[in-house]
């Protein structure tokens, strides 16, 4: 079966590879660590840091 992380992020496209592989990685660490500050969700500093970076930065509009 295929985990929640992986089927509510893994089609996310943002038009660059790099930044869609970060919102995987990001999505993942949160349902993970459901229920956990973010500082607990995120496995070290650096992830936490880019996660705090990459959050207010969308790229894309969500509306539909």
């Amino acid at each position: 079966m295929q985990e929640l992380w992986e089927k509510n992020f893994s089609s996310c496209a943002l038009g660059d590879y790099r930044l869609s592989k970060r919102a995987l990685q990001i999505g993942k660490a949160l349902c993970e660590g459901f229920g956990k500050t973010l500082s607990e969700a995120f496995k070290d500093s650096n992830a936490l840091k880019r996660a705090y970076e990459f959050l207010p930065t969308l790229k894309v509009n969500l509306s539909a």
